[in-house]
């Protein structure tokens, strides 16, 4: 008897079984920019639904949920229009691009007043940074 377990991997292989990925991987470009959609949701649950304190304009809530939505779908379906890392890199440059507007227009406007807010605001900023890191890193 041997002390190794018996399994049919260990039989007569000389490669070791290969796992295939059972979830959004959020260190790769395209898990970042979902991963930065679904932090603009969160934000938008939680600040502008629950305690109408800090809202998503319709252009980022329409981005972050492209970019939460897009690497869900059927890979074929989706590449019918373009492949999934092309759509992703451009969904995460957009959303850092508009994000970028909305942090020159808060700081020309005053930034704001209420705790609240200013971590609802800083919260979403975060999230215009890993969008465009994200974006940055996935190879077209």
């Amino acid at each position: 008897m041997t002390d190794q377990p018996h399994t049919p991997e260990s039989e007569g292989s000389d490669t070791a079984p290969t796992e295939t990925p059972t979830g959004t991987d959020f260190s790769s470009g395209e898990g970042m920019v979902a991963l930065a959609g679904m932090i603009m949701l969160g934000v938008w649950l939680i600040f502008d639904v629950f305690l109408d304190e800090f809202g998503l304009s319709d252009l980022e809530f329409l981005m972050a949920v492209t970019a939460v939505v897009v690497p869900r779908l059927d890979r074929d379906k989706v590449e019918r229009i373009n492949t999934v890392p092309v759509i992703m890199k451009a969904t995460g440059y957009a959303i850092a691009i508009v994000g970028a507007f909305y942090v020159i227009r808060a700081v020309e406007g005053g930034f704001y007043d209420d705790a609240l807010t200013i971590i609802g605001a800083l919260i979403t900023y975060a999230a215009y940074a890993v969008a465009f890191f994200g974006a940055r890193s996935i190879e077209t």
